[in-house]
């Protein structure tokens, strides 16, 4: 494979291995780091990766298998807490330590994208409920809404993240 070749197949694919890398690792910095180790690696074996059939599914595996040993490598910052919360959500007990960890990453990362995504009564109402565990009557005496807005609130917001959540388990 000629460098022009090269250039022309594997870095149009660039921003999808840096997105790939960014919600494995959750840092730019490290993102943009492990995408330079891709290009390193794709380069070292420039000559034999012509025969590569699918330059996306091969670039995504290879940036997924250097974000998992950079993982593997690095503490990952969850605390305990975090790892219960999202271990309620399926048994992934089956899973190797460092998978469990990166799928529990991208897990905490489509959580805190769905509940940004809300609109702005939905995400107040949906963290007093969910993540302050506060009763209804509660949320109702800190927003001033009805205690039926508050239920409608909870619920469609309750349904936005379990939709996002069902999006990435399946």
């Amino acid at each position: 494979m000629e460098k022009q070749e090269f250039k022309d197949i594997w870095l149009p694919l660039s921003d999808g291995f840096y997105r790939v890398a960014c919600s494995i690792l959750g840092t730019e910095q490290d993102a943009r780091d492990a995408l330079q180790d891709l290009y390193i690696r794709l380069w070292n074996m420039r000559d034999t990766i012509g025969k590569v059939r699918s330059p996306a599914a091969y670039g995504a595996r290879m940036i997924r298998n250097i974000c998992m040993d950079r993982l593997r490598t690095r503490n990952t910052g969850l605390n305990a807490e975090s790892i219960d919360e999202i271990s309620q959500f399926g048994n992934m007990e089956q899973e190797p330590a460092s998978d469990k960890i990166m799928i529990e990453k991208e897990m905490l990362c489509v959580l805190k994208k769905a509940v940004a995504a809300l609109p702005v009564l939905q995400k107040t109402v949906f963290e007093m409920k969910f993540f302050r565990q506060m009763g209804y009557d509660e949320i109702v005496r800190h927003t001033g809404l009805s205690y039926v807005n508050v239920r409608v609130l909870a619920s469609r917001a309750r349904k936005a993240v379990e939709s996002a959540l069902k999006g990435f388990l399946y």
